[in-house]
């Protein structure tokens, strides 16, 4: 249930909570997010499986429990066979998801490591790369992608004082097709067969993902990529030399 993951993601170390601190937020996402009213204890089993952790051992219990009245435990109204969020633990919630999500990433599309000691910017672009990702949007994944491509290109050519040349006449600079044509050629360096073959490709999907109507991106189009995009980036992340770059 890719929602579910998306919503947890909002939490803040939702993965850290014991099972039993878990359930309130499963029923605000199944009452609130999903309009099921009221949850059942298998609705909330049914969360736990789908993101593949520990269950709490009587979820019925547990709602039972606390669903008492007038005790500081009470987060949950019994109705008929089911229950609902008790006011107070519904706006607390409510409250609670109003603070913006903290991009963390992982390193399942590439290392972070990638981006250690560069550019603040580009460590957050990495971050929202692998956890576009991570939680299945790859179109948006591919759109960062491009963006770390291009944003690399334009430093490398800054940090060598070369950027006149991949300027316009008006001073902007080039649009990312004449930069990949531009960088490839440079003669002073040398990108890998790796990097020249597939600085293209990584555009061709992205720009897909972006303005064709009928191209919708998937794992499978994000995974063909990954082996190379590690190497692009790490090539001209290293290529830029962020150590003595300012």
């Amino acid at each position: 249930m890719n929602e579910l993951k998306i919503f947890t993601s909002r939490i803040e170390n939702f993965s850290a909570l014991t099972p039993g601190n878990q359930i309130k937020y499963f029923v605000y996402f199944l009452q609130i997010e999903k309009g099921i009213d009221p949850v059942k204890p298998k609705d909330i089993a049914e969360c736990f499986d789908s993101l593949h952790t520990n269950p709490y051992s009587n979820i019925a219990s547990y709602l039972k429990v606390n669903s008492t009245k007038k005790t500081k435990t009470q987060q949950f109204l019994p109705r008929n066979d089911g229950y609902i969020l008790f006011s107070p633990t519904r706006e607390a919630i409510h409250k609670e998801l109003g603070k913006p999500p903290e991009i963390k990433g992982s390193n399942s599309l590439y290392s972070l490591s990638i981006f250690d000691n560069t550019k603040p910017y580009l460590v957050a672009f990495s971050k929202e790369a692998s956890s576009c990702y991570d939680l299945g949007f790859y179109n948006s994944c591919l759109l960062m992608l491009r963006k770390i491509m291009e944003t690399l290109i334009i430093e490398l050519y800054e940090s060598k004082s070369l950027e006149v040349k991949i300027k316009t006449s008006t001073g902007d600079y080039y649009q990312l097709k004449a930069l990949i044509g531009a960088v490839t050629a440079e003669s002073s360096w040398k990108l890998s067969k790796t990097t020249r073959e597939n600085l293209p490709k990584l555009k061709l999907y992205a720009d897909s993902s972006a303005h064709s109507r009928r191209f919708n991106a998937n794992k499978d189009d994000v995974d063909g990529l990954k082996d190379s995009v590690r190497i692009i980036f790490e090539e001209l992340v290293h290529l830029v030399g962020y150590s003595t770059y300012k």
